[in-house]
């Protein structure tokens, strides 16, 4: 089986396929307002194949939040992410796939989307990478207009408080938009 015929499998079970920036495929389904991303990857050995879907887990409010805060838009920016190995599978059939969705749906329903927030609103500030992105729009999206104030404060003061040079004060304006919409 090809990565092809697994995504088309998993459109037939309401997934949206689609590639990334760099040609990755990645599919999305909602359940009970969770999106759900997976990121399926075949690897053919000599004598089994090894199957991922790695998958992860967000809300519409979290990934529409990242994309306004960063000035574009974004189907999905993830939580919380699965660190599940690949399995071993001597056969790859439409059978496996469908089991494979359906664990990836149980893992993302047995996690907690609020413990994910908590855990991204308790970021260092010098977090490194997309995480102060995410940091901000997790206070964003619980209406920490006080904490997102002070951040603005100390960069019209000079300190950036060890935030990577992508984050800027239009950045931190965006999240207080949002901020103040959620402390109503």
């Amino acid at each position: 089986m090809k990565e092809s015929e697994l995504v088309s499998i998993m459109e037939e079970q309401g997934w949206t396929c689609k590639k990334d920036e760099v040609g990755d495929c990645f599919c999305i389904i909602v359940v009970d307002n969770i999106q759900i991303q997976v990121i399926p990857f075949i690897g053919k050995r000599a004598d089994h194949f090894r199957v991922s879907l790695a998958p992860s887990i967000s809300s519409r409010e979290f990934s529409e939040a990242v994309g306004f805060i960063y000035g574009e838009g974004r189907d999905y920016s993830p939580i919380i992410f699965s660190n599940e190995p690949p399995k071993k599978l001597a056969s790859l059939s439409a059978e496996d796939v469908l089991q494979l969705a359906d664990e990836a749906i149980s893992w993302a329903l047995s996690q907690s989307l609020e413990d994910g927030l908590t855990a991204y609103r308790g970021l260092p500030t010098a977090a490194k990478g997309a995480m102060p992105l995410r940091h901000l729009a997790a206070l964003a999206i619980t209406g920490d207009v006080e904490r997102l104030e002070g951040y603005k404060q100390s960069f019209a003061e000079g300190d950036r408080l060890g935030f990577v040079p992508y984050i800027t004060v239009d950045m931190v304006d965006r999240a207080i938009l949002i901020a103040r919409k959620h402390s109503k």
